[in-house]
């Protein structure tokens, strides 16, 4: 008995390949990516994925940090009506699940942080930029920080990113990295003028 594969919509093959080069890049990194190792992933032939990306690997890798950037900040929690306690606990969560593992998405995103195409860096800085926006809303009570709010906090990120790929690299507890991002998250937003969770 044969099987048939079934034919995606263009949207739902696209998120595919994209998600398949995503793999591609956490396993083997920037120098891994091309076309025959994400078609070998996808279980799809080269030509597929000139339709899709006709620039070639560049425009692919464009694709997979739009798509790790949404994943990335997709669950962030800045409603008002959750405790600020509540909403840090929430976010070092989300942002500890995707570090730990490390997901795709976590990987893809620390692989374009240090990109050099100026496209790339605008997508990295975009998704970068939610989050501190997120950050400020939760700290300062508005998603436009000042200059000094938004370096702080852009530090901070800076340092969770960091400090995050440390903590998996070393097995610390969870409740550990939990308790120091909020130090830090508290000294930090003290240090500009904002609110503590207390």
């Amino acid at each position: 008995m044969s099987t048939v594969r079934k034919r995606l919509a263009p949207a739902a093959r696209r998120e595919q390949l994209v998600r398949a080069a995503m793999a591609v890049l956490a396993d083997g990194g920037a120098e891994a990516l091309s076309f025959d190792a994400v078609a070998r992933r996808a279980g799809v032939t080269r030509n597929l994925l000139y339709h899709y990306f006709p620039d070639g690997t560049a425009d692919l890798l464009r694709a997979a940090a739009e798509v790790a950037g949404e994943d990335l900040v997709g669950g962030w929690t800045v409603d008002p009506d959750v405790s600020l306690a509540e909403r840090r606990v929430r976010n070092f969560t989300t942002m500890l699940a995707h570090a730990s593992e490390p997901t795709d998405a976590w990987a893809v995103s620390r692989i374009t942080s240090v990109a050099t195409d100026p496209p790339l860096r605008a997508i990295t800085a975009r998704y970068r930029d939610h989050v501190v926006r997120a950050m400020a809303l939760n700290a300062f009570g508005t998603p436009e920080p000042t200059t000094l709010q938004r370096a702080v906090l852009e530090s901070y990120q800076a340092f969770v990113e960091a400090f995050l790929d440390r903590a998996r690299d070393q097995d610390l507890a969870q409740e550990e990295i939990v308790r120091i991002l909020a130090t830090m998250l508290d000294a930090a937003v003290a240090s500009a003028g904002g609110v503590t969770a207390g």
